[in-house]
Formats: structure tokens, C-alpha cells, sequence
């Protein structure tokens, strides 16, 4: 007989190796755990519902789908960083149907993906500018569970913290780091729709 899981007190990298072995249990835990979070993010940028649900909808069929390739440090903000990217292109595609441009298929293409390797590389310098600029502690602690990966109880073992303490530090950490992120996104938010 097979014990049922409480899939919710599992780790995102946790659940993440099950999505690797498609577990689709674990992809609706995932699903249940960041969808509210990621329609406030998406709604921010683009206030309409049904577009919204679209958005989140194509974030997560695209997780689904790459699950077997997935190589991700922090899943929350791979899906932050998804959805408002998602949201901001669905502004300029908006904005590129009402403009007449003598511009062809082609060139508009080659400029958008100009544009987005340009948008990632300034999202990771900020990430890292992010993290420099935190206290010395919580960046540590911040370090050890995006880049090493460890859980909140590993961290908490190998630093002498408690579970909770850790949990507050990489949320004042994150909190600070996206931000700076926002900062950003708004610049280019204005930047393709009324640039």
C-alpha cells in the first residue's frame, strides 16, 4: 500500500527532481505553491485576468515540458523572472500591432531576441549586484540555498541557526534583490511601450 505525501512540505529542488521523473503531483504542488504569487506579479504589469491566467498558464507548460532539461538555482525566481517576462512581451507585441512599421518578420525577430539576451544578462548583474549589496550573514545564507542549493535545515545545521531564522533571511535577502529587479523591469516596461 502506498503511503500518501504531504507533497507541500517538500522543497522547491525537492519537488523539482519528482517533476524531473514526471510526477505530475508534484508539478500541481509547484502549480499550488506559486501561482497566486505569480498572478499578483503578472497582474501588476498587466492588469487584465484571462491574459494573466494565459500568462501563468504558458510559464508552467513550459516547466512541464522542459522538465527533463531543468537547471534551475531558485525556482521562484526562475518563475518571477518567466512571468514578467511573459508579461512584458505581451505589452510589446500589443504595442508592435497597433504601430505600422516598415519593418519586416525577420528584423522585428532578430531585434526581440537582441532584447531579451540583453534583458537576462542585465537580470543576472542585478541579482549579483542584489546579493553584494546584502549583509554579510544573510548573503551567506542566501548563497548557500540559490547557488548550493542546500535546504533551510541544511543551512541552518552548518551556520548553528535556527530553520527559522534562515527562512527570514533569505526572505529579507530576496525581498531586497527583487526590488532592484523591479527597478528594472519598470525601465523596461517604459522603454518598449512608450519607447
Amino acid at each position: 500500500m502506498r503511503v500518501a505525501r504531504n507533497l507541500s512540505e517538500l522543497s522547491d529542488n525537492e519537488l523539482i527532481s519528482l517533476l524531473k521523473q514526471e510526477d505530475q503531483q508534484a508539478f500541481v504542488a509547484l502549480y499550488d505553491r506559486y501561482w497566486a504569487e505569480l498572478y499578483a506579479c503578472a497582474f501588476h504589469l498587466f492588469p487584465h485576468r484571462e491574459t494573466c491566467e494565459d500568462l501563468i498558464h504558458d510559464v508552467f507548460l513550459y516547466l512541464w515540458n522542459s522538465r527533463e532539461k531543468l537547471e534551475i538555482r531558485s525556482l521562484r525566481d526562475y518563475l518571477y523572472i518567466a512571468i514578467k517576462h511573459k508579461a512584458l512581451n505581451k505589452i510589446r507585441s500589443q504595442k508592435k500591432q497597433i504601430e505600422i512599421s516598415g519593418e519586416d518578420a525577420v528584423t522585428l525577430t532578430a531585434k526581440e531576441e537582441t532584447d531579451d539576451q540583453l534583458m537576462v544578462k542585465e537580470l543576472n548583474l542585478l541579482f549579483e549586484q542584489g546579493m553584494h549589496s546584502l549583509p554579510e550573514k544573510c548573503r551567506e545564507i542566501l548563497t548557500l540555498s540559490r547557488k548550493e542549493h542546500l535546504s533551510n535545515k541544511e543551512i541552518a545545521s552548518r551556520l548553528n541557526l535556527s530553520p527559522k531564522t534562515v527562512e527570514n533571511q533569505i526572505n529579507i535577502g530576496l525581498k531586497k534583490i527583487r526590488l532592484m529587479m523591479s527597478d528594472f523591469l519598470l525601465f523596461y516596461f517604459i522603454y518598449f511601450f512608450f519607447g
